[in-house]
């Protein structure tokens, strides 16, 4: 036998959604000041059992040779303090954004890492949205405005299935928000 969903499950679940992402818009900086953190943690595959982790995306202003953008986007998880970056591809066409891995995770005090062949190496699709949820492509100038909400589908699996000692790593997939700026 089905049973119906109540009213006030429905209308409590949508305004939750909406309350979530509603702090995105009330941010406005600079897509290299925006720090965007996960909308829902809950597929943390690298947290210990009830023990979540803090995660969080920058874009840092560099000029890298592999990179379509004057930033590279970089992913960080505070509890072990590890960090890795990604720089972009955005081909002209159809094919949207995608990053990949340049720099793989290691710990945030240390001196950066070499960059290393990025074949095999974790990479993901990339999009931003606005506040009405549609894609959006943000311009590659130094002013350039932080789209409220981002997305790196596959993401996770990808660091997942990329080296059983890189299972340490596994950012949440889903939407992250902007939720900070900083400098």
């Amino acid at each position: 036998m089905r049973r119906a969903v109540p009213l006030a499950t429905t209308v409590f679940a949508t305004a939750a959604l909406v309350a979530a992402v509603s702090p995105a818009r009330a941010l406005d900086c600079s897509l290299a000041a925006g720090v965007y953190t996960p909308v829902d943690a809950d597929d943390d595959w690298s947290a210990e059992e009830g023990r979540p982790n803090s995660w969080e995306i920058t874009h840092v202003v560099r000029s890298d040779d592999a990179s379509d953008r004057p930033w590279v986007i970089r992913l960080t998880e505070h509890r072990q303090k590890l960090f890795a970056e990604f720089a972009v591809a955005h081909p002209p066409g159809f094919g949207g954004a995608h990053v990949f891995m340049v720099r793989r995770p290691k710990p945030g005090g240390r001196a950066p890492v070499k960059r290393f062949g990025v074949t095999g190496a974790p990479s993901a699709t990339l999009y931003y949205f606005g506040d009405d949820l549609k894609r959006v492509d943000p311009e590659s100038g130094p002013a350039t405005k932080a789209p409220p909400l981002l997305q790196l589908p596959g993401l996770s699996k990808a660091f997942w299935d990329w080296k059983r000692d890189g299972r340490r790593f596994v950012p949440p997939d889903g939407l992250w928000k902007l939720s900070a700026c900083r400098g």
